[in-house]
């Protein structure tokens, strides 16, 4: 073969391996253009490198691409060895954090210490046989896996528990003991990594809406498995659980008619401390209400994202209240209490005060200049469906009487504006473009009625508008 026959990576592409800092800047601004099949060749090509400083950066200036996109990654063996506990780490972002959570910022000195505490003709061999797995290929990465875990959580511990080891983990944790926490905590996983994948496979998709009969049958049955190996692995496995589950309390719920095996003596104990975890991730959850601002003090998220992320948090409150209640511990009530009096306040901020904004001022005054703000009006109906799932909250968050009053306002207010831009009507006629451009207001009024109190409700403003435009309406 010859050197111009040969298969060459995309322009702009080079050989990763002797990529350089200089060439990385200007490659990723062409990775945000080229097309789809040779950004994605590329990317297989830097991910061979990935742990280069500069390809990282790469990799974080592009990842808004890849998240549209969605590509079958490349497998690797540090996202083998991450497989067991991956359904616990916590979101990209600071996203919703699950139980027991495992940041992402010890991947990598967790996975320092296995390259230099590993048997490194293991690790070779492990890599060589990853490079060969097609992306997708799940069975073949549990084969790696069933070599890789055991592997790595003898090495964790060793690097825990040997005082020269124990003293270059914590140089390499910078002295965290949180992450030190967690590295013990993925030793957990790791010792059960294939009873959990097992599991995973069980309780999928995730989040499962709804804890089934045999969901129950499957975890019970992991439980006794993890619980011969030792009681202790239990634990760890039942979050594995949780963080499978669109509601985590769920499991709580049905923990105790388990039959766990060899760990039902500590029943009472895993009980005690999931349900610490549960009302503790509640806390935290509600906690991220309070960010959600600029400095400015504007919203930096919408209405609607407010009421999904309220009933998912109310939802998970009411089963975890349902549950403590039904087996009479009452030490964590006040807790709960406060969650949901703090989700209230926020759907107050977000939805309630924000809404004569949101709403109102997407119908413009009579004498504008002509045209349609389609964006200002789309927000203004997200806002109003935001208002009415806060409806069904209303009685839950305490929130009954500003609720209506918000609802019979915003009511109020598009009638009024509506009314006003039937009077400045007849004064559009003698222009075709204005005339177009305020029917279309005046319909666009009429939607947000509609949303706002129903079709019957809305009803006389649709026939003054179908009059006053010269339409006649539609028949019975």
């Amino acid at each position: 073969m010859t050197r111009s026959s040969r298969t060459r990576p995309p322009s702009g592409a080079s050989d990763p391996e002797r990529a350089t800092p200089d060439l990385l800047p200007s490659l990723e601004r062409r990775l945000l253009s080229i097309p789809d099949d040779k950004f994605l060749e590329v990317v297989r090509l830097l991910e061979r490198v990935r742990d280069h400083p500069d390809v990282r950066q790469t990799f974080e200036s592009i990842r808004p691409r890849l998240a549209q996109m969605r590509p079958e990654r490349r497998p690797t063996l540090k996202r083998v060895l991450c497989l067991p506990f991956e359904d616990v780490l916590e979101g990209v972002g600071g996203g919703e954090g699950p139980l027991g959570r495992i940041e992402r910022r010890v991947i990598a000195p967790l996975w320092g210490i296995i390259e230099d505490g590993a048997d490194r003709h293991q690790l070779d061999q492990l890599d060589r046989m990853v490079q060969e797995v097609a992306p997708g290929d799940h069975n073949a990465l549990l084969n790696i896996g069933r070599r890789l875990w055991p592997l790595a959580a003898q090495v964790l511990r060793a690097a825990v528990e040997d005082d020269r080891s124990r003293q270059a983990l914590w140089r390499r944790l910078h002295g965290d003991e949180g992450l030190q926490r967690q590295v013990i905590d993925a030793a957990a996983y790791l010792d059960i990594g294939l009873t959990i994948e097992a599991l995973k496979s069980d309780l999928s998709p995730r989040p499962l809406p709804e804890l089934e009969d045999h969901h129950i049958a499957a975890i019970e049955q992991a439980a006794q498995a993890v619980a011969r190996q030792s009681v202790t692995a239990v634990y760890p496995l039942l979050l594995v659980a949780a963080a499978r589950l669109a509601t985590p309390a769920d499991l709580l719920r049905v923990l105790n008619d388990l039959d766990l095996g060899k760990a039902r003596r500590e029943q009472p104990a895993l009980f005690a401390q999931l349900s610490g975890l549960v009302v503790s991730n509640l806390e935290a959850r509600s906690a991220r209400f309070d960010g959600n601002a600029d400095r400015a003090g504007r919203p930096t998220v919408t209405p609607e994202d407010v009421m999904a992320t309220a009933e998912g948090l109310i939802a998970s409150v009411t089963t975890t209240t349902n549950v403590m209640d039904r087996l009479n511990e009452p030490i964590y009530r006040d807790r709960l209490a406060a969650v949901t009096s703090a989700v209230g306040a926020m759907v107050a901020e977000s939805v309630l005060d924000t809404a004569p904004q949101g709403i109102l001022t997407a119908i413009p005054a009579p004498g504008g200049p002509p045209g349609v703000d389609e964006d200002a009006q789309i927000a203004a109906e997200d806002h109003v469906r935001a208002l009415r799932r806060c409806d069904r909250l209303a009685d839950t968050l305490g929130l009954r009487q500003q609720v209506n009053e918000t609802i019979k306002r915003m009511g109020q207010g598009v009638e009024a504006r509506a009314q006003a831009l039937l009077r400045d009507y007849p004064q559009r006629v003698g222009d075709a473009s204005a005339a177009e451009a305020a029917e279309l207001t005046l319909f666009y009024s009429l939607r947000l009625m509609e949303l706002l109190a129903g079709s019957a409700k809305a009803d006389p403003l649709r026939l003054a508008i179908l009059a006053a435009i010269g339409e006649s309406p539609d028949p019975e």
